[in-house]
């Protein structure tokens, strides 16, 4: 009720019991009448506001859950990760792109909706349905469920000596091995297996093919040089490539960071140092070229290799005399 109304009512009918006994103060009721009504109107404008500011602070309560409802949910991510996967499979590739369709023939799918409800977060896959994905892709799996890692990285054990690599290499069978060096006074090295046109898998590992190692790393440079003769020995020679990279291109590619087709689909870009390499004793006609092409770090290299094989020549000749 109007507090005006209440008040202007208890003036009233004390003005009446007033007048009743005392006649002549009529002027004075109107005047405390004419003050309590302005009292009465200041009140109402208060509950008003009251009310207004609760309107507005149930309006912000509702616009907070509004935005909570939105909020993207586990399965939008994964979606979201699966259309992110789609985009980079697709970098610089403006000749024969790859679309939701494709990808669900290339996962032997019965439906192309069965991919494109799940892209389109309609669906949450199943953690097989997810498997499948990425062992068809070689995409890494804790990157597409949790967000974690890179997109293609590989979460599998490395190998201090690359030799080790060849027991995995043989039974992967791939179609091509890429050994990809970073053009860096360091001369990093990793291997990269292309096991299909839309699969991918990456050795992590980096060894060094420079004057920048130890004894650890002269190991190695022997370890990567017998693993290349290995593999020529065996008819892998063939299916060998190499390139060498810019600094940052080389890391995201290492990462897993871009689709490894996206650096390797330009023959031109083709470098053969990793079969130079293996000519330790200058046999090729280009071998002078070496020092310009690669730089003193590989010369390097290759007299840690002619070191070691001295080296096991000579232990084994005297184990030949001993015996």
């Amino acid at each position: 009720m109007n507090i005006a109304i209440i008040l202007n009512s208890i003036v009233f009918v004390a003005s009446l019991l007033w007048l009743s006994f005392e006649p002549g103060f009529e002027p004075f009721i109107v005047s405390i009448t004419a003050v309590l009504t302005l009292i009465g109107l200041s009140i109402k404008p208060l509950k008003v506001n009251k009310r207004e500011t609760a309107v507005t602070s149930q309006s912000q309560v509702s616009a907070k859950d509004a935005v909570e409802a939105h909020a993207p949910t586990e399965v939008d991510k994964v979606a979201s990760r699966f259309r992110e996967s789609l985009e980079l499979m697709n970098v610089g590739n403006s000749y024969s792109p790859y679309t939701v369709a494709k990808l669900a023939q290339l996962m032997k799918l019965h439906k192309i909706g069965e991919l494109e409800r799940v892209f389109n977060a309609q669906e949450e896959p199943s953690f097989e349905f997810i498997d499948h994905f990425c062992s068809t892709f070689g995409i890494n799996k804790d990157w597409l469920i949790h967000g974690q890692r890179a997109p293609f990285a590989n979460p599998e054990q490395t190998n201090f000596d690359p030799l080790e690599y060849y027991s995995q290499i043989d039974k992967e069978n791939p179609n091509r091995i890429y050994f990809i060096m970073n053009d860096s006074e360091v001369g990093e090295v990793f291997i990269l297996l292309e096991l299909s046109d839309f699969k991918y898998k990456i050795f992590q590992r980096t060894w060094h093919v420079s004057s920048h190692v130890g004894s650890g790393g002269r190991s190695q440079i022997y370890g990567l040089y017998k693993l290349i003769c290995k593999l020529k020995k065996n008819d892998f020679g063939l299916k060998c490539g190499g390139r060498i990279l810019e600094s940052d291109a080389f890391e995201k590619l290492r990462s897993g960071k871009v689709f490894p087709d996206s650096a390797l689909t330009r023959p031109t870009h083709e470098n053969p140092w990793w079969d130079d390499f293996t000519d330790i004793y200058g046999k090729y006609p280009i071998s002078t070229n070496y020092e310009e092409w690669y730089g003193k770090g590989f010369i390097y290299a290759q007299s840690v290799v002619r070191g070691k094989l001295k080296e096991e020549s000579s232990n084994k000749s005297m184990l030949q005399a001993a015996d």
